[in-house]
């Protein structure tokens, strides 16, 4: 039984250093809508042409989920994690230096390929964590860092890219990561 309840104590700050991470991906999925008139200026594109950072981003994110998870399946959780937001960060670091439109493309893909290996292993990790008991929980908690980086995550990057920006913005989520 000691075991368990250590267990018990030591999920939570695990948990929410996961979710943590999950707001940090929410953040960069959902900001760059925010963005798109001073990137449309920055990089002398069209408002749709710089919305397709968006669209890129979403769908690299999508065909990206099954593919790394494959490709990383024997890897350890913590190995996988650590990848995954170290591609992010380098993705967002990557956009805010680039100049030009084809490599911000580029560099949306690399900041999607680590939140697509970062977001399905955040929540399979909280729930081996958190053991049987807790995982519910756990699994709400990480899913609950993308729905506080709508609400609070791209309002704040958008006002950061607002005040120095867009690019200003990436580092910041970069640094979330």
């Amino acid at each position: 039984m000691a075991h368990s309840a250590a267990v018990d104590e030591r999920w939570l700050p695990q948990v929410a250093v996961l979710a943590f991470g999950t707001f940090a991906v929410g953040t960069d999925a959902f900001v760059v809508a925010g963005l798109l008139p001073d990137i449309s200026r920055s990089l002398s594109v069209s408002v749709a042409a710089a919305g397709q950072l968006v669209s890129v981003f979403s769908l690299a994110y999508a065909v990206l989920s099954p593919l790394l998870a494959a490709l990383t399946g024997s890897w350890s959780r913590r190995a996988v994690l650590v990848t995954a937001l170290l591609v992010f960060a380098t993705g967002n670091v990557a956009t805010a230096l680039v100049p030009g439109y084809p490599l911000v493309l580029a560099t949306r893909v690399l900041a999607a390929a680590g939140a697509a290996m970062f977001t399905p292993n955040a929540g399979a990790t909280a729930a081996a964590i958190a053991g049987e008991r807790r995982r519910g929980q756990a699994i709400s908690m990480v899913t609950m860092g993308l729905t506080c980086s709508l609400v609070a995550g791209a309002p704040l990057g958008t006002a950061i890219g607002n005040a120095w920006g867009w690019r200003s913005t990436m580092w910041f989520v970069a640094a979330l990561a």
